[in-house]
């Protein structure tokens, strides 16, 4: 029986992508801070011009407007599964950040990033609106919204090109331990800003070791195993060498 690899893209959103990253208004974050806040259905904007009627009218025959202010809004939609996929900020996590700093009596704010097409929306903003809906199966839908906390982050930046992976190394490269022990290795994914840093882990003898989805390695019996994580993009590869004794 073949077993392909299959493209989980949209299943989980990556056509429809708003990103977060926590932090104060004063500091952008960082590219490895940002994260998918869930997975998306849909996703827009709204820049809610205000106006009045200049009282440069010229009186011929159209009244003339000018913009005050905007009311900048982003919305985003998507789904709530039963878990969060690890590389994303996770409705979960949300929903408990907006309890805590209302409780705090804080603003729930965050930073939000979300391309659109040829241009990219920077902001620090807080939201707005926050509510879910749905049936009583494990994906029901939940749609947020965020407005404009601080005017000087706001900025509308035209999209780059994606960063390719250049190379990825794993730490630790070895590891020696007793049957039962556990390692968490890290995939370190050249350059830091490459735009997909995913990959699968794998190990070259599931008898001798083990790794889940986020590198967590498990000795199983007394030998040697390499651990691999192959990246998607590009197919980069970084071992480790786990040796597992009595």
């Amino acid at each position: 029986m073949a077993i392909c690899q299959t493209d989980n893209s949209k299943l989980f959103g990556r056509a429809i992508v708003l990103e977060v990253a926590d932090g104060c208004a004063d500091t952008v974050p960082l590219e490895s801070e940002w994260k998918a806040l869930a997975a998306g259905t849909s996703k827009g904007f709204d820049f809610s011009p205000n106006t009045v009627t200049s009282d440069a009218d010229d009186t011929k025959g159209y009244v003339e407007n000018i913009v005050t202010n905007s009311d900048f809004t982003i919305s985003f939609e998507g789904e709530v599964r039963k878990n969060d996929k690890l590389d994303q900020y996770g409705i979960g996590n949300f929903i408990k950040y907006y309890n805590t700093e209302i409780k705090a009596a804080r603003q729930p704010t965050l930073w939000v990033r979300m391309e659109y097409g040829p241009v990219t929306f920077v902001g620090y903003m807080v939201i707005t609106a926050l509510s879910s809906d749905g049936g009583t199966n494990d994906i029901v839908t939940f749609t947020t919204e965020f407005k404009v906390a601080d005017a000087d982050t706001v900025q509308v930046n035209d999209t780059t090109d994606d960063v390719p992976v250049a190379s990825v190394t794993v730490t630790p490269a070895t590891s020696t331990g007793a049957v039962g022990a556990t390692v968490q290795l890290t995939a370190n994914v050249l350059p830091s800003d490459a735009t997909n840093k995913a990959g699968v882990w794998s190990s070259s003898d599931a008898t001798k070791a083990t790794v889940n989805a986020s590198g967590l390695v498990s000795r199983v019996a007394v030998g040697t195993a390499t651990i691999t994580f192959t990246t998607t993009d590009g197919g980069k590869t970084g071992t480790s060498a786990i040796t597992i004794t009595a």
